[in-house]
């Protein structure tokens, strides 16, 4: 029998957006995303918008499972590694872990961010925050930062699994039904500085790869109602051109978001249906791997690769 691996100075963080865990959270969850304090308009509007999924956000739960089945999957495979999580805009802040962290007397660290794809708004700022948090320390930390896993084999399989499985539910009508992926948008300033689009359109051909053809196209969700020129096409108009081609139906697979929160529980199962509805559309939406057997064996190998220098 192989001997299991000792690792008692490395751990992993796993880093993600966050969200509010409760209505009471709510304003002071957009204050760190606004960098001020919103108006209590603003605060009332995003409280309406989660009473109408729960009046919590269930990201924080969700990366907690995911980190716990990481941290089994590891130990499977003699990998003994504790996995904490970190959010930059939820609790336990970025920040906060990484003092925990600090009392275990660990000094070796893999960063993996659970946004595959690269933007100021996802990993970038992420990682950005774990080096300013260390900075600050008298004692060393060595970081080890996974990045470009968006086209990863494993997890195109997780997405390409659950597309099949979707369109095997609706039988026949799935054959030839439009397929939108579909990610956050941001302002085109930002896009025009990463490799954000490039990466997208990397997974989705990545997807195709293992389901076959489909018909599909990008398009970009939940921007801002504000100054500026953001990321398109929005869904709406895609589902416009699908309309006026004869289609009744589409399949919303939301690539840019690993869990289920307020962008996928809210503008599409609610805001962009009830849209869709309105117009005669039908749209059915693929569920969001969140922590699906698929994206634990994905995690899993980043880390071991990590711990190979790969």
């Amino acid at each position: 029998m192989k001997e299991a691996v000792t690792l008692p100075h490395t751990a992993v963080l796993l880093l993600t957006f966050g969200g509010p865990r409760s209505l009471d959270e709510v304003g002071w969850f957009l204050e760190r995303l606004l960098g001020k304090r919103p108006s209590p308009a603003q605060v009332e509007g995003l409280k309406r918008r989660y009473q109408a999924i729960g009046s919590a956000s269930p990201h924080a739960e969700i990366t907690e499972r995911q980190a716990r089945a990481l941290e089994e999957r590891l130990q499977k495979r003699e990998q003994p590694l504790q996995v904490y999580v970190g959010m930059r805009y939820g609790r336990p802040l970025i920040a906060e872990i990484l003092e925990k962290i600090r009392e275990k007397e660990i000094s070796r660290l893999i960063l993996l961010s659970l946004s595959p794809y690269c933007s100021p708004f996802t990993s970038e700022g992420y990682y950005d925050e774990v080096k300013r948090v260390i900075a600050t320390w008298d004692e060393e930390m060595e970081l080890i930062q996974v990045d470009d896993w968006y086209a990863h084999p494993c997890l195109c399989a997780a997405w390409a699994k659950r597309i099949d499985k979707t369109l095997k539910e609706i039988s026949e009508r799935g054959k030839g039904v439009p397929v939108i992926f579909t990610a956050h948008s941001l302002p085109l300033e930002v896009a025009s500085r990463t490799p954000y689009v490039e990466q997208l359109e990397e997974t989705a051909k990545g997807i195709i790869k293992i389901t076959g053809p489909l018909r599909w196209q990008l398009a970009f969700q939940s921007r801002a109602r504000g100054e500026g020129e953001w990321l398109g096409p929005e869904p709406e108009t895609i589902l416009e051109e699908i309309l006026q081609k004869g289609y009744r139906e589409t399949l919303i697979v939301p690539v840019g978001f690993i869990s289920d929160h307020l962008e996928t529980l809210y503008d599409l199962d609610i805001s962009l249906k009830k849209w869709g509805n309105s117009r005669g559309i039908e749209i059915i939406r693929v569920s969001c791997l969140n922590d699906s057997p698929g994206l634990i064996k994905t995690l899993a190998h980043l880390v071991e690769g990590a711990l190979k220098g790969k």
